[in-house]
């Protein structure tokens, strides 16, 4: 097969990153709900919101169905049909943890959130599975796949945060502080994946110096670590002085720059097998 271009695997990458963003906001929003109790509303609007992306996400997967056409490799059909299936039981049950969230009992609801989580990471693992053998191997891709998630679900959850202070304007500043605390740890995460990635892969030269290295330098490490590193060390400043409408103006920014770098990150992850 002629090697894939960045065009044809931009479906790919974005089917990629909608649901990391989906299986990760979800995770950390349950998680600051348990640690800083925030509140079934905000859990249930932060559900209703991973469905919308969820509906996207199978929207983009019914049109990129064939995973080996869009790398120019070979594929596992079964790996890819699990994967397929199991976005749809994740995008069914966050319906139902939205629903649970608006009129379920509190142990009922939780129970419904831990497995909603439990099918969301499912599916990573089986996205994982499903490309990962045609691009080096199915561990190198899970933790790019992961440490994408926790850094694009940490961004997302703290600016749905953000807003539910609107709502809530009496809550504690702890949870803010907590979703910040976690963008922090995501980018270590997200800069040991990629450390490893370059130290183990041959491919590294084309993302270092060679021909995707503006891609590379300018957004997955400019956007992605540096800037999104500095912008979320604004946000603790306002969040500890408790103004919250420049915290949340500075979490806009901060998922943006997120994303600008994901996005490149998975392309370049398809083109190269490098798994930044």
């Amino acid at each position: 097969m002629p090697p894939a271009s960045l065009p044809d695997l931009a479906p790919l990458a974005g089917l990629l990153v909608i649901l990391e963003l989906a299986v990760g906001t979800v995770t950390v929003s349950a998680a600051l709900d348990q640690a800083g109790r925030v509140g079934r509303g905000f859990a249930g609007t932060t559900a209703a919101i991973c469905v919308l992306l969820m509906g996207a996400d199978l929207l983009l997967i019914s049109g990129a169905s064939d995973i080996g056409a869009l790398l120019h490799r070979i594929v596992d059909a079964g790996t890819v049909a699990t994967f397929i299936h199991l976005a749809v039981a994740f995008t069914v049950l966050l319906a139902v943890d939205t629903l649970f969230a608006a009129v379920g009992t509190e142990v009922s609801r939780r129970v419904v959130a831990v497995a909603t989580i439990a099918v969301g990471l499912a599916c990573v693992v089986a996205a994982a599975a499903a490309i990962g053998p045609a691009l080096g191997g199915t561990a190198t891709a899970l933790f790019a796949f992961l440490a994408a998630a926790l850094l694009g679900g940490a961004a997302l959850s703290g600016m749905l945060l953000g807003h539910w202070y609107l709502v809530t304007p009496s809550m504690s500043f702890r949870p803010l502080r907590l979703s910040i605390y976690a963008v922090f740890a995501a980018i270590l995460a997200n800069c040991a994946v990629i450390g490893v990635a370059l130290a183990r892969n041959g491919s590294r030269d084309r993302l270092i110096s060679g021909d995707q290295a503006f891609l590379f330098w300018l957004l997955v490490i400019g956007s992605g670590i540096l800037f999104t590193a500095g912008v979320n060390a604004f946000t603790l400043y306002f969040a500890r002085i408790r103004a919250n409408q420049p915290a949340t103006a500075m979490l806009y920014v901060l998922i943006i720059s997120v994303v600008m770098g994901l996005v490149p990150a998975h392309l370049l992850y398809l083109l190269t097998g490098v798994g930044i």
